[in-house]
């Protein structure tokens, strides 16, 4: 039944990211700059129903699992692989769905936006992007995605919780840092799933995990310092 809910929770998460990933594309399709900024800030939808709700989004946990391996053990790992799974029917098959709404429309802008998303990502092909490209985009996002989740952890203030998550979450996207779950909506939603974007998947879920997780260290270690120092005086 554990199982069973954490996996239910990923899905939900997942769904919330497709949702944001969606308005993202919509505003990006009236317009190309302005849409671009209007996108960013309404993608931070997705990640603030899942704090709100509490479900179970990978990016969100993976940069806490230190904390959560210490208190429940190593089995947090398959916890976190039920999320990812859910995470990814959540959010692909959110994307699968409007695909099949949009796909008979071919001068439908929004499922054109993400198409072209796709393209751009994808790591194979003569106009692919390089693997650490998206290795190191994911870390970027990893780092902004964490820290959006932190605020809205440590603040007991509802306007700062909002205010920083929103901040962190339209920064990581409207400079094109790469989201996994986000990313498994876009291609979901182009229809365009291949190797190459499958690759690209792989090498963001590492990067948001490296970049979620060098920033835990780091901060950790800081707190370390400093309350050795604080000691010292």
């Amino acid at each position: 039944m554990k199982y069973l809910r954490t996996l239910t929770s990923g899905v939900l998460a997942g769904l919330f990211i497709g949702l944001g990933s969606f308005a993202f594309c919509a505003c990006v399709a009236l317009d190309a700059t302005i849409g671009k900024i209007l996108g960013s800030v309404l993608f931070s939808v997705g990640l603030f129903l899942v704090c709100f709700t509490g479900a179970n989004l990978y990016t969100g946990k993976i940069g806490f699992a230190p904390e959560a391996i210490k208190e429940n053990g190593w089995g947090y790992l398959f916890d976190l692989a039920l999320m990812l799974a859910g995470n990814f029917i959540g959010s692909a098959g959110s994307g699968a769905l409007l695909n099949l709404a949009f796909k008979g429309d071919a001068s439908n802008k929004i499922l054109a936006v993400s198409t072209s998303i796709a393209q751009n990502r994808c790591c194979l092909g003569d106009s692919s992007q390089p693997w650490y490209k998206a290795l190191i985009m994911g870390v970027f996002c990893g780092i902004l995605v964490f820290l959006a989740v932190y605020v809205w952890k440590k603040s007991d203030n509802w306007f700062i919780k909002a205010t920083g998550l929103i901040l962190c979450v339209t920064t990581f996207v409207v400079t094109g840092t790469e989201h996994c779950i986000a990313n498994m909506f876009y291609f979901a939603f182009s229809g365009l799933w291949n190797v190459g974007l499958l690759i690209d998947v792989l090498l963001v879920i590492l990067g948001n995990s490296i970049g979620s997780l060098a920033l835990y260290g780091l901060l950790k270690f800081v707190s370390a310092v400093h309350l050795a120092s604080s000691r010292q005086a």
